[in-house]
């Protein structure tokens, strides 16, 4: 369909991540299928929750579907004069937001250190304990998303200043201070390997963020760590462990990449049950 494929170029061009294109793409796609599969127009709405319904799926994902649909609607009205139709333009599934899941600080020492006690029991390779020690710290100790991790390139890092520069959402850039176990592990690992990804696979080549889900869950088990934490789980940690330990909102918001400050404001929530935990342990009066 040409609207379609004009969109593609269309959040090409305005920067939108690998990922929001494909599953825009996809839910344009579904929406574009289902009006034909029911011979109605393509901003014909009044089938919206028949559509909707179909998914079988959180209150989440179809907030995630409606809005690429009111994005491809957007786009239809400014380049085709098409009206959005009201139903999309107005419906909105609530749903209760999510606290972010992290690891208290005695199970990120435990995980960050579970390459170490493998290569000591000699069930991990050179090149992996390198590799696995420096994904971890990295993802721990920037605070990175994965999809960042794996695109990011040694030329990247300014090694003497300690800093990393990241490609975040919408092409944005930010550069992130790392600490000094991210910048020994990635050090360790490029003594061994000269490649131009800063975490390479055992072929020199970028990784891919489904090997890093992996590679997390095998520590995880390795561990006996929660199993359902993943990489994102690190960023979460990072953020509020950072907000425990006196980091200001504004501060956390600029390193994590958040274009609101509501964004990041879910770990005060986090940090808020934290704080009673504290009193309710400590106070007198308890």
């Amino acid at each position: 369909m040409e609207e379609i494929e004009e969109f593609k170029i269309f959040l090409r061009k305005r920067n939108y991540s690998t990922y929001t294109q494909r599953d825009y793409l996809d839910t344009v796609e579904r929406w574009h299928a289902f009006t034909q599969s029911q011979h109605i127009a393509l901003n014909d709405g009044h089938l919206l929750p028949s559509f909707l319904a179909k998914r079988q799926v959180g209150k989440r994902t179809l907030n995630h579907d409606l809005s690429a649909l009111r994005t491809f609607f957007k786009f239809l009205l400014d380049t085709r004069g098409l009206e959005i139709p009201t139903e999309i333009s107005e419906t909105s599934p609530k749903f209760t937001a999510k606290l972010p899941t992290f690891f208290t600080i005695e199970q990120i020492k435990t995980l960050l250190d579970m390459p170490d006690q493998l290569f000591a029991k000699g069930a991990l390779k050179d090149f992996f304990w390198r590799r696995d020690k420096a994904i971890l710290e990295l993802l721990y100790g920037s605070g990175i998303r994965v999809g960042e991790l794996v695109t990011l390139k040694c030329s990247d890092v300014d090694w003497e200043h300690s800093f990393i520069r990241v490609m975040g959402k919408g092409r944005k850039e930010r550069i992130i201070p790392i600490g000094v176990p991210s910048l020994k592990a990635l050090q360790n690992l490029h003594v061994l390997i000269q490649t131009p990804a800063l975490i390479p696979n055992e072929h020199g080549k970028f990784l891919t963020t489904r090997s890093v889900q992996l590679i997390i869950k095998k520590y995880l088990q390795e561990g006996h760590l929660p199993m359902n934490m993943t990489p994102h789980s690190c960023r979460h940690s990072y953020a509020t462990h950072m907000i425990q330990n006196g980091a200001d909102l504004r501060s956390v918001q600029e390193l994590l990449g958040h274009a609101n400050l509501s964004t990041t404001q879910k770990y005060t929530h986090v940090n808020i049950n934290f704080l009673k935990k504290v009193y309710q342990q400590a106070h007198p009066q308890k």
